[in-house]
């Protein structure tokens, strides 16, 4: 029974140092908006190898799994095509106004991409990924949007605050989860 509770506190201990781990990272945002555009830069720094973040960063289909509150993150272009991503989300404050993105994005591999709205009902945003660092990356993210929608200047900047510092955590995390995976 003692060896028992032993292993219980062992795994309980275990869990909860590598909850620990992947939540310091946090991402450090600021934002701009006036009545009509909105400027985010965001960044984090991770323990990940830039492979691995690369590997995270460009794989579109998978965003939705791991990124709250994007329901749908697909590549929606032929292979040859310029590359086309569709991204689907709400924002948790306005649950019955999904947003709707198609994006053409341009990827430099193994450092980071740009991408700008093509489609989709915000009306403008473009923007960068970047992969900065060499043994422990930072990673970094800059939009301007124009939402399209009437927003408050204080509204917006706190929904594109929340947005960016979900997004850049939950990359971060799912780069830890990556890094942790047994190699093939």
């Amino acid at each position: 029974m003692r060896e028992w509770r032993e292993a219980i506190r062992l795994a309980f201990l275990t869990v909860c140092l590598g909850c620990s781990a992947i939540s310091r990272a946090e991402a450090t945002v600021t934002v701009e908006a006036s009545a009509t555009t909105v400027r985010v830069t965001a960044e984090i720094d991770t323990t990940v190898n830039r492979d691995i973040a690369w590997k995270v960063l460009s794989d579109y289909n998978r965003w939705a799994e791991f990124i709250p509150d994007m329901q749908v993150s697909r590549v929606v272009s032929r292979p040859g095509e310029p590359l086309l991503v569709e991204q689907r989300g709400v924002i948790p404050w306005m649950p019955n106004f999904p947003l709707v993105v198609i994006a053409s994005v341009q990827e430099t591999p193994g450092k980071g991409l740009r991408f700008q709205r093509i489609a989709g009902n915000i009306r403008a945003i473009e923007g960068e990924w970047q992969i900065q660092g060499r043994k422990k990356i930072r990673l970094v993210y800059r939009s301007t949007v124009e939402p399209g929608f009437p927003l408050p200047p204080q509204m917006s900047t706190e929904i594109f605050k929340h947005d960016a510092k979900i997004k850049l955590e939950a990359m971060a995390q799912e780069m830890a989860r990556i890094k942790k995976l047994p190699a093939h």
